[in-house]
């Protein structure tokens, strides 16, 4: 092992042992007398590679898959074979439960029809493990809040982005006090072209079916800020624009595979070049009318490139938000205000090679002090090493100690998914939104735990 490696790896460790127990890495150690029984509903992406294929291959110790459900058969298939699993599919989500019993439900549907499988799965006994967004609207939250305390389940969502070293180690900075109370915070994340567009060619482009990215990626955004100030959102102003996208062009087509345009058009793509997207979608679309390469061009597109807000948080902290998405830079910059300094960090893109470097800038008036570098490191696996560590939580070792607070439950959901919700509001009616005119949910100073 280099030295490099050997850095990282055990700075991932010191910076971590909060985090996971590291025993929970060595295969069998938690290994249960009966096995957590997982069903999945949605086979798309999500499904087939982390809760399908790398849950089999990581987890197959601790958690048996006794069944797949989606409303298309062909995806089904294709699903199955992909995973290398011999449970069953159904297309009828009750059958499913019914016949299978799993104790946990794992939702990575559609967004618009979270809040359908999660409260239906809750009613049948299970308890769910959805993906973000947990759903699109204060209606739809309020329904699955309301299900939660009817049925006595419990929702986790994976929220995957509180688990990468880096941001735990801004989580651990925080709660250290070395910032001192916080003042404010800026977040400014940019998506580019090639990124943005691939919203666009989906479902996620139609607001009535993803909630604008102002709910569909900036969610995790959203968390990660409450999460970081430990406090919830308690009123939201914003700004958004389409300009790129939906009918701004003056041409399109069918979709990419039927289109005049594609030695001309710069979003062009061959969905057949990619054998998953292809198994998955383009040989199945025939059952459910779902087209995966659709042009991004089409007038159905109602939702946002451009958004800003600011958001005035309970404990007083005012976070400065924007969500670029016509750039040529994929990455964002973070900077917390604090009573005792100012923390720091710029991230390109998705790189997982370079350490990251978190600046701590003391007040001056205060202290003596310079500038402080503090080293944090990514690790293996997808998302900057957080799906690994966010799955062994989930499936390894449900139990293990959660210091930093990094599993997320309803409240979670609804708080991070809510301010996208005000901020849809707030571009229509051209005001500020209170959050606590949205659902049960009264903002906190502090979060509840």
């Amino acid at each position: 092992m280099n030295r490099r490696k050997f850095i990282r790896n055990t700075s991932v460790l010191t910076a971590g042992t909060v985090l996971v127990n590291p025993a929970a890495n060595i295969a069998g150690f938690y290994a249960p007398q009966n096995k957590m029984k997982v069903a999945v509903v949605g086979t798309g992406v999500r499904c087939v590679f982390m809760f399908g294929r790398d849950l089999l291959r990581d987890y197959s110790n601790y958690v048996d898959l006794v069944g797949l459900c989606d409303i298309n058969p062909g995806r089904l298939r294709f699903a199955k074979s992909f995973i290398g699993t011999n449970c069953n599919t159904y297309t009828d989500l009750d059958e499913m439960i019914r016949r299978e019993k799993p104790d946990n439900l794992i939702v990575t549907t559609e967004d618009s029809a979270h809040h359908e499988v999660i409260i239906r799965g809750m009613e049948l006994g299970c308890d769910i493990i959805t993906e973000k967004p947990l759903t699109i609207d204060e209606v739809k939250a309020q329904a699955i809040v309301d299900a939660e305390k009817r049925t006595g389940k419990k929702v986790i969502v994976t929220f995957n982005y509180r688990y990468p070293p880096y941001r735990a180690k801004i989580k651990e900075i925080l709660m250290s006090g070395l910032v001192g109370d916080i003042l404010s915070a800026d977040f400014h994340w940019n998506l580019d072209h090639s990124h943005l567009t691939r919203y666009f060619r989906r479902w996620h482009g139609e607001t009535n079916r993803g909630g604008t990215l102002w709910v569909h990626k900036s969610t995790h955004h959203f968390d990660m800020i409450n999460w970081w100030l430990d406090s919830d959102p308690e009123e939201v102003f914003a700004y958004g624009a389409l300009e790129r996208y939906g009918s701004k062009n003056p041409f399109r087509g069918k979709n990419c595979r039927n289109c005049a345009h594609t030695n001309t058009c710069p979003y062009y793509w061959d969905i057949n070049q990619s054998a998953v997207d292809k198994g998955l979608y383009a040989d199945n679309e025939h059952y459910d009318g779902y087209v995966r390469d659709n042009c991004v061009f089409r007038p159905q597109i109602d939702i946002y490139e451009k958004h800003a807000a600011v958001v005035k948080y309970a404990n007083g902290a005012m976070l400065n938000y924007s969500l670029n998405g016509d750039s040529d830079f994929d990455g964002y910059w973070l900077a917390f205000n604090g009573t005792k300094g100012r923390l720091e960090l710029r991230m390109g893109g998705y790189s997982y090679k370079d350490d990251v470097d978190i600046i701590f800038l003391p007040n001056g008036r205060f202290t003596n002090e310079k500038k402080q570098v503090i080293k944090a490191y990514h690790a293996e696996g997808g998302h900057w090493g957080g799906d690994p560590l966010m799955m062994d939580k989930l499936f390894k070792d449900p139990n293990m100690p959660d210091p930093l607070g990094q599993e997320a439950g309803t409240r979670d959901g609804v708080m991070s998914i809510i301010i996208g919700v005000a901020a849809r509001k707030s571009i229509k009616e051209r005001q500020p939104i209170k959050i606590d005119s949205l659902t049960s949910y009264t903002p906190q100073a502090k979060r509840p735990s």
